[in-house]
């Protein structure tokens, strides 16, 4: 009976890292479940349309196992690109028509929405601005990708697309200007 949590060490856990990493959740490796491998699981079950928690039970060990569960792009012959889906709030690093990287992520919420559409990334900044946000990546008027420290499993922002402090600078370093991202429901 597998199950795992914050906390859990041990191979049970290792297996779990090892099958998330395989369908490109982005998740530490070293068999104890931190909050890497929490934010691939809340990725995951995100995905999957599961409740929004981080433990891990006896049916995801099964679907991983059997390599199921994965990010299906909506548009794999786009090249290098990103695609983030708004029902899902989960930001998709794509290239060579797969995913690459799959985040959990929190776009804007219903007063302040976030914008649908393609665009392509004009400007990025390193560092913390003033605003908190972390190493942005700009796609349209002064909407980004960006860390912050509060990423909740629903839509919460002013429009921008949160992820999580540890993963938005590998985001930052992914993007290049000009990469297109595709937001949609």
């Amino acid at each position: 009976r597998p199950s795992a949590h914050i906390g859990s060490r041990g191979p049970n856990v290792r297996l779990l890292q090892t099958a998330l990493a395989k369908l490109a959740y982005v998740t530490s490796r070293g068999g104890r479940y931190d909050d890497a491998t929490a934010r691939a699981m809340i990725a995951y079950r995100k995905v999957n349309g599961m409740s929004r928690i981080t433990s891990a039970n006896r049916t995801i060990y099964r679907r991983l196992f059997a390599g199921r569960g994965g990010f299906r792009l909506r548009y794999p012959s786009a090249g290098k690109h990103v695609e983030f889906d708004w029902s899902r709030q989960v930001l998709v690093l794509a290239s060579g028509g797969a995913p690459e990287r799959i985040y959990h992520a929190s776009s804007g919420k219903p007063s302040t929405p976030t914008v649908f559409g393609t665009f392509h990334f004009y400007s990025k900044t390193i560092g913390t601005n003033a605003k908190g946000m972390v190493d942005s990546n700009y796609f349209i008027r002064g909407y980004a990708i960006h860390g912050y420290h509060e990423v909740p499993t629903y839509a919460a922002s002013h429009g921008c697309i949160r992820v999580p402090i540890p993963n938005a600078y590998s985001i930052y370093s992914w993007i290049s200007l000009g990469d297109p991202i595709y937001v949609y429901r």
